[in-house]
């Protein structure tokens, strides 16, 4: 018996248009985005000119040191939560820096700095730390040492794991691939490196409080409480706005008290970020914990008109702040979102006083209600993780 064929002018699932493949792509959030890509080739050629419709935050959950996989949760999806496995070695010792998107700023080891998209296995190494042109120089000794020297000729010898990167940030074009990548080094000078550097180049700006960098400017927030924007789209910085905001950094309300970790005192941790709402708008996010507690408080201020004074706010309206990517998203557009709410995954640096990061510190915070909502303890319950991070995967 002849085997049964479909006739040829039946219509192949596989074979549809490729504009009414875009259509379907476009409404997809990102995970169905990612599994209807898989389907087959002629479906996934058709995604490269598409992009899913998602907004949520998800958050990544790293393992303890020498794990190659990350878990990924999904708020949207009844808490469901994947796993990437594989990542290599390498991106197993690997510490995360900063993220853009599904972009990921990695420092390994032995501080090479590279970026990496974990859903594509994408990556970009950046220039080595010792590649500095400008005010301060680094050279890596035979014994595996830093030796730190600035213009001055004073040198400086550091252990690798005491080299200082502090208040990293950086963007990538999800398309192009072009980067802008900065860190503020040794605490003495501004580094930054573009796609196509061999090197990293200083700028000499000082930076005591926050970063963020958002299409093509530098935004610093300071100890005295302004906000400075320098705009990078040139060949060096140039300042095109200061605020002037009278705050006299020395005047405190009443003295400060001494504190005996050791004898049980309990004390205020704080912490202040600068974020630059999609409109363009500065907001200084204050996060307050009791040094031996898990319950977090935030206060919201926004730069006025006459930018000198920092106003105090209640409500973020139909926006919701993602503070580890320091801007705001727009909950009204995107069903999901928890509109007038902070993401929030903790203090990630590690100058903070006698207190250590933990899975408590994960959380959405409700400005309408006060209330927190964490991830499930499910989430946790098969791993020993270092560190988590909320981002917007695309």
């Amino acid at each position: 018996m002849d085997s049964l064929s479909p006739p040829c002018d039946v219509p192949r699932w596989s074979k549809l248009p490729s504009d009414l493949l875009h259509m379907v792509f476009e409404r997809l959030g990102f995970s169905d985005f990612q599994r209807a890509k898989s389907v087959c080739p002629f479906w996934r050629s058709a995604s490269i000119e598409s992009a899913p419709n998602n907004q949520i935050p998800w958050m990544i959950l790293f393992p303890e040191k020498g794990k190659d996989y990350c878990l990924f949760f999904n708020p949207e999806e009844n808490n469901k939560t994947y796993r990437i496995q594989d990542l290599g070695v390498n991106f197993a010792n690997s510490h995360c820096l900063a993220i853009c998107g599904s972009w990921f700023f990695m420092r390994d080891p032995r501080y090479k700095l590279y970026i990496m998209n974990l859903f594509t296995r994408e990556r970009i190494d950046l220039p080595s730390v010792e590649s500095q042109v400008g005010m301060l120089l680094i050279e890596r000794t035979t014994d595996d040492m830093f030796l730190v020297t600035s213009k001055e000729g004073i040198g400086y010898k550091y252990n690798q794991e005491d080299l200082r990167i502090d208040l990293p940030f950086f963007w990538i074009d999800q398309k192009t691939k072009d980067y802008f990548v900065t860190c503020y080094l040794e605490g003495r000078v501004t580094a930054y490196a573009e796609n196509g550097d061999k090197f990293w180049k200083q700028a000499d700006l000082k930076i005591s409080g926050d970063v963020v960098y958002k299409e093509h400017k530098l935004y610093l927030y300071d100890y005295k409480r302004d906000v400075k924007v320098f705009d990078f789209s040139g060949d060096s910085p140039r300042k095109i706005v200061e605020t002037q905001v009278n705050h006299d950094p020395l005047c405190t309300k009443g003295m400060s008290r001494r504190v005996y970790p050791e004898l049980g005192d309990v004390w205020d941790i704080k912490d202040t970020h600068l974020v630059v709402t999609v409109k363009g708008e500065f907001l200084r996010v204050k996060s307050i914990v009791k040094s031996d507690g898990d319950v977090w408080s935030f206060r919201i201020y926004k730069m006025d008109s006459s930018q000198s004074e920092w106003e105090k706010i209640t409500s973020l309206g139909d926006e919701a702040i993602l503070l580890d990517q320091r801007t705001t998203l727009l909950a009204n557009a995107v069903q999901g979102i928890k509109r007038n709410s902070i993401y929030f995954s903790g203090i990630h640096h590690d100058y903070v006083f006698h207190r250590v990061w933990s899975e408590k510190d994960i959380l959405n915070y409700s400005l309408d209600t006060h209330k927190i909502e964490r991830p499930p303890p499910s989430f946790f319950s098969n791993v020993q993780s270092s560190h988590a991070r909320w981002f917007v995967p695309n």
